[in-house]
């Protein structure tokens, strides 16, 4: 049985441009994500979308362990992403909890899954933010990457899908509740 086959119609342009940006680089690749700091500051900053499982509405995105998104994360789940179609005039907010996956096993897969060079982005021994004096260390030792690399899952609990090529704008959110998603329209 097809999962998206239970989503609201209005939901599937969604599920596909997200299934589309984690299998080749689309305008919905690069996300912005905001996160609360310790001191309750809003923070966003860009992550590549890595993953999606449209089954669960679970998308997956790489970083660095030791970054302050982590240690955000970690504090308080609650995310928000915003992407931006400019060809299409589509913009899509999504909103959910996300968790820093611990499982052994699932971070290799995930760690498998990237290229080389995106692997190698993690050769730098200084931690992201820290302030540097002249270069910025790195090391050739594949196991110290990987134990800097973190794996963050985003369960989406709400999409906020607006469409400025539409005459008039058209605008829909859609909740995940205990019974399945529900959708509705809302004034642009």
């Amino acid at each position: 049985m097809d999962p998206a086959a239970d989503l609201p119609p209005v939901l599937h342009p969604v599920w596909d441009a997200l299934g589309a940006a984690t299998t080749r680089r689309t305008a919905f690749t690069l996300a912005g994500l905001a996160t609360v700091s310790g001191d309750g500051a809003p923070q966003v900053r860009s992550v590549i979308l890595r993953s999606w499982d449209g089954a669960r509405g679970v998308l997956g995105f790489a970083t660095d362990e030791r970054s302050a998104k982590v240690r955000e994360l970690r504090a308080d789940p609650r995310v928000a992403l915003v992407l931006w179609d400019d060809e299409a005039q589509v913009q899509v907010r999504l909103a959910g909890r996300a968790a820093v996956v611990a499982d052994p096993a699932e971070r290799r897969r995930r760690w498998e899954g990237l290229g080389p060079g995106t692997r190698r982005g993690y050769a730098t021994t200084t931690a992201p933010g820290s302030a540097v004096d002249g270069r910025v260390g790195q090391d050739d030792d594949e196991a110290a990457w990987f134990a800097r690399f973190a794996w963050v899952e985003v369960v989406v609990d709400r999409v906020d899908r607006l469409d400025l090529a539409a005459d008039p704008h058209d605008r829909m959110v859609a909740d995940r509740g205990a019974g399945g998603w529900r959708a509705r329209r809302v004034a642009p």
